[in-house]
């Protein structure tokens, strides 16, 4: 890592603190109490990341910010703040920083922060030195220009406003071989296309030349060194009257990072899932409890049926030997059809081959429905029935909520099928179904005792669906709802909440799905979350 980094903070035991995560991380740390004393040590000094407080005596965070930010444009700029509402979030990042950090502080937290922030700082030096050198060079030489473009590690492409190539990199030539600047013909976004013939759909580069505005985006490619994810930066380039007669994309190689946030999100489902682990084993002890009873009857009972038709028999045979059958004969026979108890044996032996098969049933919805929900999450959306997902989620969770709410389902029959991430999507149910029994949970220790419920409907929109996740807890107060969504936000009892569940929701299904979540309150009554899914790409 080898960063050197800067933290300013008026409380010793915050500064103390990101030292040592980061000190132990790798990082090289330096301190400061305030503004004036991190001003004189970034004279004094050079650093790669500048973190600041918002809050301190003299010149705030803020202030401090803006005199980096103009005086030393090359040192990443990350703020802390005790302060998380959406009004300060975005006076902080009109300001221009890199990321920020709300308190209590976490490790994690800090750590990934401060290694994005390094990351971005690397990538727009990266990006505004090719674009500053490449404008330079092209005015000169092509000679020149490809020499340094053939430097980068990051992969450079140049196409005109008719999306020929002009120039591409060495790096770009070893990922895609295929794709040559010499006949000047292809797109350079045909490298994603296999049979190499057309412009892609939605292609960013055609956005840029078309608008002059900078797109990025992030494309699964094949390679010569394998299927790769590449984030694509897509920048015009202008002549001296402002017109654009060229564009530069920039290929950043992030296969990577982006495997590490799948992971992350499968390790945050598997501790959803490790939470609940003990209250499906409880669910799955009870159907297999009364399988074993119900085998263990059936066995007594088949040996009470297999003693009366021995003694059938030995009577038969030896009627056939005498000839008739006597009194005591016909007394004993009674004798052991009254023991055995005939009738009740044949009314009840065929219900418990029903309960059995009905318990079996229910250990393998249980699994199943564990399984699909455990599943690694897809690699692209792909069509999904909703109704489905919401059962497996209901089936997986049911020991959160069975203790203080029935669950009621209004499922549309003509609910049509969804392009979406199946696994997050029901990661989001479950993370709206499970807050719902805590807050019915709550409500009734200062309300009520009588079992709440929890109703999970859905209805076929024109164009996409919408499922509503209804509690009949105590509502949400009106002086937290506009924070409920913010990342760390929970008013759960230390131990039963992060505040993250309803971020990473809010996150899934605006920013993946291009969908909406909001919910509808009312206090003593309870809550609605409303979530809609678009139907089409």
């Amino acid at each position: 890592m080898n960063a050197t980094i800067l933290i300013v903070d008026d409380e010793p035991g915050v500064r103390k603190l990101l030292k040592t995560y980061l000190t132990d991380a790798g990082y090289s740390c330096h301190t400061a109490e305030d503004a004036a004393s991190a001003k004189k040590a970034l004279a004094a000094g050079e650093f790669d990341l500048l973190l600041s407080d918002l809050k301190m005596p003299g010149d705030s965070g803020l202030d401090l910010i803006r005199f980096a930010k103009e005086n030393y444009p090359n040192t990443g700029r990350v703020m802390i703040t005790g302060f998380g509402s959406p009004e300060i979030a975005s006076e902080i990042m009109t300001v221009g920083v890199y990321g920020y950090i709300i308190k209590p502080l976490t490790k994690n937290v800090v750590l990934i922060t401060v290694e994005n922030s390094l990351r971005h700082l690397r990538l727009d030096m990266h990006l505004k030195a090719c674009k500053i050198e490449l404008e330079q060079k092209i005015n000169r030489r092509t000679e020149k220009l490809t020499a340094i473009m053939n430097n980068l590690s990051a992969g450079i492409v140049m196409v005109d406003t008719n999306m020929h190539i002009i120039e591409l990199n060495r790096r770009m030539q070893q990922w895609f071989p295929n794709v040559s600047a010499s006949n000047r013909t292809l797109c350079y976004h045909a490298m994603v296309n296999e049979k190499q013939e057309d412009v892609c759909e939605n292609c960013p580069m055609v956005a840029t030349l078309q608008s002059g505005q900078t797109n990025e985006v992030i494309r699964k490619s094949k390679t010569g060194e394998g299927v790769k994810d590449f984030r694509i930066v897509t920048t015009p380039i202008r002549d001296e009257s402002g017109k654009v007669y060229a564009g530069i994309a920039l290929y950043d190689d992030v296969t990577e990072s982006l495997a590490l946030e799948r992971e992350l999100r499968q390790a945050q489902k598997l501790e959803a899932v490790g939470q609940l682990a003990a209250g499906i084993a409880h669910e799955i002890n009870t159907p297999v409890q009364y399988i074993g009873d119900n085998l263990s009857f059936l066995q007594e009972s088949h040996e009470n049926l297999t003693r009366v038709l021995k003694t059938y028999d030995r009577l038969w045979r030896k009627q056939l030997e005498c000839g008739a059958v006597t009194e005591e004969m016909q007394e004993e026979l009674a004798k052991e059809i009254e023991e055995a108890d005939l009738e009740y044996l044949f009314e009840e032996i065929p219900s418990s081959f029903n309960q059995s098969l009905e318990g079996v049933k229910r250990v393998n919805k249980i699994v199943r429905a564990m399984k699909d929900f455990s599943h690694p999450g897809e690699e692209e959306k792909t069509l999904a029935d909703i109704n489905k997902i919401l059962e497996n989620t209901i089936t997986v969770c049911r020991n959160e909520w069975k203790y203080v709410a029935e669950m009621e389902q209004d499922l549309a029959a003509d609910l049509r099928p969804v392009p979406c991430f199946s696994g997050d999507i029901g990661q989001v149910f479950l993370n709206i179904i499970v807050n719902g029994a805590h807050a019915i949970e709550n409500f009734q220790k200062s309300h009520r005792n009588d079992m709440g419920t929890i109703l999970v409907a859905t209805r076929q929109l024109e164009n996409g669906v919408q499922i509503r996740i209804n509690d009949s807890g105590g509502g949400i107060p009106e002086d937290i709802q506009e924070r409920v969504f913010d990342p760390f936000f929970t008013t759960k009892e230390r131990g039963k909440g992060t505040g993250q569940g309803l971020a990473i929701a809010y996150n899934v299904v605006t920013d993946k799905h291009q969908g909406r979540i909001f919910f509808e309150t009312e206090q003593g009554k309870g809550t609605t979350f409303v979530i809609e899914l678009p139907g089409n790409e």
